[in-house]
């Protein structure tokens, strides 16, 4: 599948849920365990599209941020054993 039909195929499926959820919303008014329901089922179609997305190689996930403290002092470490022994 293309990334243009997969994000096409998630749209649909939140434009679906959404339009339901605010019909009934206006007319007839929603539980907070329905906004809950919504809440949840809203973020799963992007949760779904995003892991699709990244199996089918249309979206890479970026390395997590470096620690740059940690690697400053493990370079010191090793500067220090790699220092010659004075006699």
């Amino acid at each position: 599948m293309t990334e243009v039909e997969i994000k096409a195929n998630y749209k649909a499926q939140h434009d679906t849920l959404s339009e339901a959820f605010y019909a009934k919303k206006r007319t007839i008014g929603v539980t907070p365990e329905e906004q809950a329901q919504f809440d949840q089922e809203h973020g799963q179609i992007w949760d779904g599209m995003r892991t699709e997305l990244i199996a089918e190689g249309y979206l890479i996930i970026p390395n997590p941020p470096r620690d740059l403290a940690t690697e400053i002092d493990d370079l010191k470490t090793r500067l220090i054993a790699l220092e010659p022994k004075e006699m």
